[in-house]
């Protein structure tokens, strides 16, 4: 199977990320918060590069220039830049004493690029934007902006659902303020709903299904058999229907298939698939074995979610599955928005709430975006000057543009929805605004853990063999992977 990083970044490479400005085109943008999935993990030694950018912005006598480091996630697009460089200029034309400069590096370079601004004291002042993942880089390079805020009794009030305890951390404070939050919501197509004459999901997080049941796994199984349709017309639940012959799928599971991303809400653990103390691998743990025994059983034994090799068609019809019309049902998060225009063409579609594993807590796995002061940065107290005027309503809507995001600030979140709703009439953007009472914190799924990297890889090696059908005894596939995670765990700490 395709793993969700190869895809986002094939895609990435043929097509470009979308603005509110511009249509949107088939690709994912790289979002800070993907990052660790290609990141080499903090503790590794840092490799040696060529300078960053060469600095364009005059800085008169007096005055301090702040550099920020774009490049972690979004923002590196061609269309974007120019319009951070229109912020730049709106920031210098009206301070003296304090100038910017977007320092843009290439997201393929950035974990090079910045270890060598740090090896060269010579680091940047913020990073932005930057999601949990990318602070997981450097976890320990970061400053406390604890201080700052409690000094100017900063109003962390005007924040929006959990998003401020996204950035923070234990033993660390926090470590940036909310800027953007990409929810996960079950996006859904109108149209095959109609078609099998299926109720939709419910969009109030929470709720009940249609018919008084609980709006659980067992309910999306259920549900998602009538959508599943081989292509004599058959679904999921006739004796007749064709399992090597299926056209369309009524689930197709979470994201891009990071399984710490959707485990946790098979438990109580977190997504981090190791332990608050970092010394013991979880895979075999009920949180995670049953989030892949589910996975299997809606590949094998339910058919209603594509495997590796029935995968290919969405790939072949679209840049993503929803897209390809062959899905009825898909939990993403919102960064999705850059293919919007291009689904809204081709067929009906909404959002509804998650739905939640019986027994279980109700989250909505959430990617977020913030800003970092290095603790090695020379200005802190300047850069803080300059994140607050950036975090001014208006100067944080034309950043949220930019990045395509939903703002973490209450009054720009309702705006986001109401433009949001005028665009596409017919989706309920509150069921993404809603969902952020339930996102993931403490820890959020893509936070830091040793080996990061190397473990990702593991856990896709074993989620690789129950989707291609290669090994279906997940309970194998689960203790081998552990077996590999915790030996790269242990050595970790036996060299620290």
């Amino acid at each position: 199977m395709k793993s969700k990083l190869w895809i986002i970044f094939t895609l990435v490479v043929i097509t470009c990320m979308v603005l509110v400005s511009c249509a949107p085109k088939a690709t994912p943008p790289p979002e800070a918060t993907k990052a660790p999935e290609v990141a080499a993990a903090p503790t590794e030694e840092p490799a040696t590069a060529a300078p960053t950018a060469i600095p364009t912005v005059e800085v008169p006598a007096g005055a301090t220039k702040v550099t920020i480091f774009v490049g972690m996630g979004t923002g590196t697009n061609a269309e974007q830049i120019p319009l951070e460089k229109a912020v730049e200029k709106e920031f210098n034309d009206t301070h003296t004493d304090i100038k910017i400069e977007f320092l843009i590096v290439d997201y393929e370079e950035r974990l090079t690029k910045f270890s060598t601004m740090l090896a060269g004291d010579m680091a940047p002042d913020i990073l932005l934007p930057i999601g949990v993942g990318g602070i997981a880089e450097f976890i320990d390079e970061w400053a406390d902006l604890t201080p700052y805020i409690e000094r100017d009794k900063y109003d962390m009030t005007r924040f929006i659902g959990k998003t401020v305890e996204l950035h923070q951390y234990p033993g660390k404070g926090t470590l940036g303020l909310p800027l953007c939050v990409y929810p996960s919501v079950v996006y859904y197509n109108s149209d095959i709903f109609d078609a099998a004459g299926v109720e939709y999901p419910p969009h109030q997080w929470g709720a009940k299904y249609s018919d008084g049941s609980e709006w659980n796994l067992d309910k999306l199984v259920e549900i998602s058999k009538k959508l599943t349709i081989d292509t004599s017309g058959n679904n999921a639940d006739s004796p007749a229907f064709d399992i090597n012959n299926i056209k369309q799928f009524g689930w197709n599971g979470w994201d891009w298939y990071t399984l710490g991303e959707y485990a946790q809400q098979f438990g109580p653990d977190p997504g981090t698939i190791v332990s608050a103390d970092y010394k013991r691998v979880m895979l075999t743990d009920p949180t995670y074995m049953d989030a892949m025994t589910f996975t299997k059983k809606a590949v094998w034994d339910y058919h209603i979610q594509a495997n590796t090799t029935q995968h290919g068609a969405f790939d072949d019809k679209a840049g993503d599955p929803m897209g390809s019309g062959m899905v009825g049902m898909w939990q993403v998060e919102s960064w999705m928005g850059y293919a919007y225009d291009s689904w809204s063409q081709s067929f009906n579609w909404d959002v509804a709430a998650d739905p939640v594993v019986s027994g279980q807590k109700l989250i909505s796995p959430t990617d977020a975006d913030t800003f970092v002061i290095p603790k090695s940065s020379k200005h802190k107290d300047q850069a803080w000057e300059v994140i607050k005027w950036l975090f001014q309503k208006d100067m944080m809507k034309k950043l949220t543009d930019i990045y395509s995001c939903i703002p973490a600030d209450k009054e720009l979140a309702a705006g986001w929805k109401d433009e949001q709703a005028k665009k596409y009439p017919n989706v309920d953007f509150q069921v993404f605004i809603d969902a952020l009472d339930y996102s993931d914190v403490a820890p959020n799924h893509e936070a830091w853990r040793p080996v990061y990297t190397k473990i990702n890889d593991v856990v896709q090696k074993a989620f690789d063999l129950v989707m291609t059908g290669e090994n279906l005894d997940v309970v194998a596939v689960m203790n081998d992977a552990q077996k590999e995670s915790q030996a790269l765990l242990d050595e970790y700490w036996k060299n620290k």
